[in-house]
């Protein structure tokens, strides 16, 4: 399950290299909110922290030809290096994104990156193991969840035609689709998704903690 979106532009040095951090492991990070699946599963949500390629690339080899199609609208073999600089460059404010992990390991992210006053764009992938369990459901959630608490109150999103799953997640929080130019977009105004699948308030907890938090207590919620 993927739904795309404009990238964040990279930030680098002066000298063009990525921001340090870029090679840092996914495993020692912080705080993670429990969701429990749809199959009586379980998953851990966090924040994803800025230079986090090693995640984005885990998630990446888990899509499929066509799960990364959906994502990125044009046929994606390898994750490029100027998408990888784009996509770790978070910030926990313009651009916010949140890894889902079952077992430790890296299976979804969902992001959104702020394109005005108030606005943001929304994107998320599911490795297609794990693809109907709810976690897109769940990461988009948390992520609107923050998104609402800074102050955005349109978002955006684009999907290819056929992408049902998504266009339902995207449905939750606000978001109609409408085919323009061979592809699915919209906007709406946010809301709150109903059922909630996250601890909102675990949530927002963790993502004031900022990127580099060094806790490690662990929240719960189920769904």
């Amino acid at each position: 399950m993927t739904c795309s979106s404009t990238m964040a532009a990279p930030r680098t040095t002066a000298a063009g290299a990525p921001v340090a951090g870029a090679a840092r492991p996914f495993h020692p990070i912080h705080v993670h909110v429990h969701v429990r699946l749809r199959d009586g599963g379980s998953a851990m949500l966090r924040p994803l922290v800025g230079g986090e390629v090693s995640v984005l690339e885990t998630v990446f080899e888990g899509l499929s030809t066509r799960s990364r199609r959906q994502r990125f609208l044009v046929p994606m073999p390898r994750l490029p290096s100027s998408h990888r600089r784009a996509l770790a460059d978070v910030d926990g404010q313009r651009h916010v994104a949140w890894v889902a992990l079952v077992d430790g390991e890296p299976v979804g992210i969902c992001r959104y990156v702020t394109t005005g006053p108030g606005a943001a764009e929304l994107a998320f992938e599911v490795a297609d193991a794990h693809q109907g369990r709810g976690i897109a459901s769940a990461l988009v959630d948390a992520v609107t969840t923050v998104a609402l608490s800074r102050g955005i109150t349109w978002m955006e999103a684009t999907v290819e035609p056929g992408n049902l799953a998504s266009e339902a997640v995207l449905a939750r929080v606000g978001i109609d689709l409408f085919l323009s130019d061979g592809v699915l977009e919209g906007r709406g105004e946010l809301r709150p998704a109903s059922p909630s699948r996250i601890n909102r308030r675990a949530v927002l907890a963790l993502a004031g903690q900022g990127a580099t938090s060094a806790s490690t207590a662990a929240a719960t919620s189920s769904s």
